[in-house]
Formats: structure tokens, C-alpha cells, sequence
């Protein structure tokens, strides 16, 4: 089992300023890395609106700057996004930034890939909504070609690439693990069909209504679901065995748990193909959480390796 920190960057009005602090958030990676958490990732809202920021957003910063950043201050750590809202950037663009981030990271980087859900984001960005769908396949099969060709050719729906060039590529070849976000059915088959892992959102209608996703209420709905999308691997031909499935906010079904509750369930997810998970950490403040980081290390995380 792998453990994913999702640095939450401000979390309190008495404690804003460490949050988004460069020094204090290089000190939040290393302290992550040495409690042994296996990723750190950041989100990706270039310009949501103040309703939604209001209504329980969050603040955010460059995730491709952002971890370039974090690369530096760490060593072993993969470097994720949770998730790239693909459809707002030009691909190529898109393109540029991963590799960006995958060689300061000497290999570290893993992107998890969505459509994106906030139409007042898709507005000010200037990105047809209902175009969504059509434009992430696009860039997908955009990106891998970059990845892959000296002279890459491309008629795209709002561009075209006319013999170009990516240098310098990638370190992971072909190309980062590239993981799929969301619960609808057609995310599950595109995971089935390319994906490197599956990153589900957990939650009751209320989540799923404003992301515009598929439920996934209970851990039961979530392995159902994991078993179909490695049957439609093994139909494709695919190893079902190498696909990483994240229930990044699955800590949340034991909250309260004692420790050795904590290792019985992670146990349990493993048995489910759940590969990674989320690492718990209190964010009433920059202090609490650097010491919750340090004691689920010491506590839950010493037990399992």
C-alpha cells in the first residue's frame, strides 16, 4: 500500500501565511517523504470562481510549478496532480509542463488526468464545456504522440501541429504513468483501455452532484467497480495486475479508528486492488500537521513495512 499527501496549501485564518510560505512548504514535503508518505500531490484550478471558492474551495497554485518546487526539496516522493483538468490547456502546452515537471523530478512524476467539472472555469479559460469530452481524448492522444515522435504531426480541433518537437522528453518512457480521475463510466473504460491507475472520488450525492460524477458511497461500490474495470482489461489484453487504483479519501470510512483498526482496513483495501491511499494529517494548522504527519508515520504507516 502507497500513501498519497494532498498539500492542502491554506487551511485556517490564523495560519495562512505558512501555508504558502516557499519555506514552510518545502518543509511539509520533507517532513512527508521522511513520515513515509509515497506521493504529494496538488490540484489544478487555474481560475475558479469566488462562489465556488467560498462554498468550501480551496486555494490553489500552479501544480506543474508547484511540484517542480517540491522536487527540489525531496528525494523519493512521486510528484502527482489530483487532479489536471486536461481540457483547459492547449495539450502541447500540457505536454511541456509534465515533462517539465518529470525530468527536475528525475523521474518522479505521475499526473492524474480529468475533464474537469466548474463551468464558470471552463468560461473564464475560454473552453467550450460540452466540448469536454472530445478535447481530452484529443490531448491525450496529442501528448503520447509528442512524447513518442521527432516530428510530430497533428490536425487538432483548435490547432495544428505542423512537425513539432518535444526536448527535451521525458525520463519515464514512454511517458509519466498516466492515471484517469472520476467515476463516470466512460472514465472507468478509458482506464480499462490506456489508463496506468484509477483515481475514484468517494462520496454521497452531494459530492457527486457538484462534480458532476458518478456515486461511489460505500468501499462495497468501489470494488465492484474495480473488478469490472480489470475484466475490461483482461478482455483487452491487458495485465489487470498493473493497474494502481487510489482511494485517496478512503481513510475517511475509519476516522476515529485505532491504530491496529487502521492497519486491519488497509489491509482490506489492498485485498480490493486498492494500491494507494491517502495519509491522514490534521489541518487546523502548519504545526498540527507536520506532528500528525510524524505520528501516522511512527504509528500506522511503521507497522506496515
Amino acid at each position: 500500500m502507497k500513501f498519497m499527501v494532498q498539500y492542502p496549501l491554506l487551511c485556517g485564518p490564523d495560519d495562512d501565511s505558512r501555508w504558502i510560505d516557499p519555506d514552510h512548504i518545502a518543509e511539509f514535503a520533507r517532513v512527508a517523504e521522511q513520515a513515509g508518505a509515497d506521493g504529494i500531490a496538488l490540484t489544478d484550478h487555474p481560475a475558479p470562481s469566488k462562489k465556488w471558492y467560498d462554498r468550501g474551495g480551496h486555494a490553489t497554485i500552479d501544480p506543474f510549478v508547484g511540484l517542480g518546487f517540491i522536487a527540489a526539496a525531496t528525494s523519493r516522493v512521486r510528484l502527482m496532480t489530483t487532479l489536471t483538468v486536461v481540457p483547459y490547456r492547449n495539450p502541447l502546452l500540457t505536454a511541456k509542463s509534465m515533462t517539465a515537471v518529470d525530468v527536475l523530478s528525475k523521474g518522479r512524476a505521475t499526473f492524474v488526468l480529468g475533464t474537469g467539472y466548474l463551468r464558470s472555469e471552463f468560461a473564464a479559460l475560454g473552453v467550450d464545456f460540452e466540448e469536454r469530452n472530445e478535447l481530452f481524448d484529443e490531448a491525450v492522444e496529442v501528448m503520447k504522440g509528442v512524447w513518442s515522435d521527432d516530428e510530430f504531426r497533428y490536425a487538432g480541433r483548435h490547432f495544428d501541429a505542423l512537425g513539432v518537437i518535444m526536448r527535451p522528453g521525458p525520463v519515464q518512457r514512454p511517458h509519466p504513468p498516466l492515471w484517469l480521475g472520476g467515476n463516470a463510466k466512460v472514465v472507468r473504460r478509458r482506464v480499462a483501455e490506456w489508463g496506468d491507475g484509477w483515481m475514484p472520488m468517494l462520496g454521497g450525492p452531494q459530492l457527486t452532484a457538484t462534480t458532476r460524477t458518478a456515486e461511489i458511497a460505500t468501499l462495497d461500490d468501489l470494488a465492484e467497480h474495480v473488478r469490472e474495470i480489470k475484466g475490461w482489461m483482461a478482455d483487452a489484453g491487458r495485465d489487470p495486475s498493473s493497474l494502481d487504483v487510489s482511494a485517496a479519501e478512503g481513510t475517511r470510512f475509519f476516522a476515529g479508528a485505532s491504530v491496529q483498526e487502521q492497519v486491519d482496513q488497509l489491509g482490506r483495501f489492498e485485498e480490493m486492488g486498492i494500491t494507494w491511499t491517502g495519509f491522514p494529517f490534521p489541518h487546523d494548522s502548519f504545526d498540527a500537521a507536520l506532528d500528525g504527519l510524524r505520528r501516522y508515520g511512527d504509528e500506522v504507516l511503521a507497522q506496515l513495512r
